[in-house]
């Protein structure tokens, strides 16, 4: 059985395993807050496209009452007329 030819190296000196550890918690970091700054965007985003459709639905509802408020005056103004 033969050894890998990595396997005979010697383990990284320590201070330079601190520099890489370091880095790499450099780098985690960074990529955290990316993904932090995405997120909030995205949120954002939803509460934008949230508030949009209430308004959709506010101005909806509107359109609806004038339409059935306009549609009951019209059948009162009939009804009166009938009974003249």
């Amino acid at each position: 059985m033969s050894r890998s030819p990595d396997h005979n190296l010697p383990s990284q000196p320590k201070e330079s395993s601190i520099g890489q550890n370091h880095h790499q918690e450099e780098i985690i970091h960074k990529l955290a807050m990316q993904l932090r700054n995405i997120g909030d965007s995205i949120d954002r985003g939803m509460v934008q496209e949230d508030l949009l459709q209430q308004e959709v639905r506010e101005a909806l509802a509107h359109c609806v009452l004038v339409f059935f408020g306009g549609v009951h005056a019209l059948q009162r103004f009939l009804w009166n007329i009938r009974w003249m």
